[in-house]
């Protein structure tokens, strides 16, 4: 059962944790009532703290209730590759749910101080009582968000099959294109980040951006980029 304490806390960050796509369609009073009915855990971390490190036994399904965090993994070279970014609300380690040996299969770790919520694994197996009907929905929405996840691993997975830098770059910003709609793009991640989930050198990267500005391709201002040649970029849509 949760204690007084946490169940304030919960109340403090209910608007983060509400916006978990676990949580989708879950009324108020259904929500707090399964948050009070299971032995969650809160953790706060510093930035440039380890959430979790490969390997290691899984604690429960996390949940960034603040802060933001970055999920890597090193290749056979020990270059970081950067898997997916971390935010306010989103989930990590709900892959491991069903698995016969629940261990961390990439390293999490925080880009600012940040607030965890971890949910136990039986939580989602046992029937807990008066909670049933939202167990289903819950159980639904983890379905619905690992469908969206292995998509997003399939992009990655695309990134690393082309050869080039320039094809790289250009299947990275019709991915965000297709985002966010928009010829003018904000990139959510630095430059370092954006050459770790590409695989590539940042120092590469940044020159071939540049070739790219120098073409008129497209245009750079900080996060910022704007899409000149919308057509010559869209070759690579996945």
């Amino acid at each position: 059962m949760v204690k007084n304490s946490t169940i304030s806390l919960l109340e403090n960050h209910y608007e983060a944790i509400a916006a978990c796509p676990l949580f989708r369609s879950l009324q108020r009073d259904e929500l707090l009532s399964y948050l009070q009915s299971v032995p969650i855990l809160l953790k706060n971390y510093q930035k440039h703290d380890f959430i979790a490190i490969s390997g290691d036994p899984m604690e429960g399904i996390g949940i960034v209730v603040e802060g933001s965090a970055l999920l890597t993994r090193e290749n056979v070279l020990g270059q970081r590759v950067i898997m997916t970014e971390l935010t306010q609300s989103s989930m990590f380690g709900e892959a491991l749910l069903f698995t016969a040996r629940p261990l961390w299969p990439a390293t999490i770790k925080t880009t600012k101080p940040t607030t965890v919520l971890f949910i136990p694994l039986d939580s989602f197996i046992q029937t807990l009582p008066n909670c049933q009907y939202c167990q289903t929905k819950m159980l639904t929405n983890l379905l619905h968000d690992l469908s969206e996840k292995a998509l997003t691993l399939t992009k990655k997975v695309h990134y690393l099959t082309l050869k080039g830098m320039r094809e790289k770059i250009f299947a990275y910003l019709t991915d965000l294109y297709t985002m966010q709609q928009s010829t003018t793009l904000e990139l959510p991640h630095s430059r370092q980040e954006m050459a770790d989930a590409l695989n590539v050198c940042r120092t590469a990267l940044s020159r071939e951006l540049g070739r790219l500005r120098d073409e008129h391709i497209i245009a750079i201002h900080g996060k910022t980029v704007h899409l000149q040649e919308l057509d010559t970029i869209l070759e690579y849509r996945f």
